[in-house]
């Protein structure tokens, strides 16, 4: 598969199950063996599946900050997979640098209680907006197929993603919304917000999503240079990538070329006239 992008940051494989872990030697254990298969982050999952219906082995707080604990200790990063509020203080308790999604489950002045508490921590939260207009069915991303530059970079397969169900999973009615007000809560709280879709299978559409992630966070009260700085240089700095996500002499050279001024109309990044890998022009 060609993807015509600057660079991509990606698990590897379409799908991928998770391991467990019981307790603090199999959690030890567990980071040494993702360090020799070369990890560059590890993922936690503290997420019990209550608020979707779900039994899901989620760890407990004291297993979790073991294993953010050992993480650490071998210079690892760790971003938490978290759903709910509750459950994101008790990642961030445990010492993660991050969570994986905005929290959905809290109305506007939960929002504003929980984002004062997260920003006591040294954290980022990466948006995934979109991803929960899909678990949702919301028909909020189907818009890619009326803008005809994204519609026309996309392939059938893609395109046919869109109003597929994609799971029975009985999330909050209203976790679209509650999600946009937790991401203007944390910025209004000085939390570092990064931009991020959870594309899977089923959608959010890779690529294409992501564009619509940034409508989403604008729609949601950032402005085009914050939605901005949350895909570029706001990521590299908080994934340790110094090479990149800025446009300055000796940085990698990965840059996408856009008709139009995406700081005044985010959906100026949809107007692709070019694109560099690693300062190599990739074809368009």
């Amino acid at each position: 598969t060609q993807l015509l992008t600057p660079e991509l940051l990606q698990t590897l494989g379409l799908e991928h199950g998770f391991d467990t872990v019981g307790d603090a030697d199999e959690a030890k254990a567990f980071v040494e063996a993702r360090l020799a298969e070369g990890a560059d982050y590890l993922k936690i999952g503290v997420d019990d599946g209550s608020v979707s219906g779900m039994d899901l082995p989620a760890l407990s707080p004291e297993l979790a900050a073991v294993l953010v604990e050992a993480a650490h200790a071998a210079g690892l990063k760790v971003i938490a997979h978290t759903v709910t509020a509750r459950e994101a203080l008790i990642a961030l308790d445990a010492g993660a640098d991050g969570l994986a999604h905005l929290y959905s489950d809290a109305g506007e002045e939960q929002a504003e209680e929980v984002a004062a508490r997260i920003a006591a921590y040294d954290a980022f939260v990466i948006s995934t907006i979109t991803f929960i207009e899909v678990v949702t069915g919301d028909p909020g991303p189907t818009e890619l197929l009326r803008d005809p530059r994204m519609a026309a970079r996309m392939s059938e397969r893609s395109k046919a993603t869109f109003g597929r169900e994609p799971t029975d999973i009985p999330m909050h009615s209203q976790g679209v919304t509650n999600a946009s007000q937790a991401a203007v809560a944390l910025l209004r709280a000085g939390v570092p917000l990064l931009a991020g879709t959870d594309s899977t299978s089923f959608g959010p559409v890779h690529g294409a999503g992501f564009h619509h992630e940034l409508l989403m966070l604008t729609e949601a009260g950032l402005t085009p240079e914050q939605a901005l700085t949350a895909a570029t240089s706001l990521t590299a700095r908080h994934f340790d990538l110094g090479d990149r996500g800025r446009i300055a002499p000796g940085l990698r050279a990965d840059l996408l070329l856009v008709d139009g001024d995406p700081t005044t109309d985010i959906t100026a990044t949809r107007a692709i006239a070019d694109v560099w890998r690693g300062g190599v022009r990739q074809v368009s």
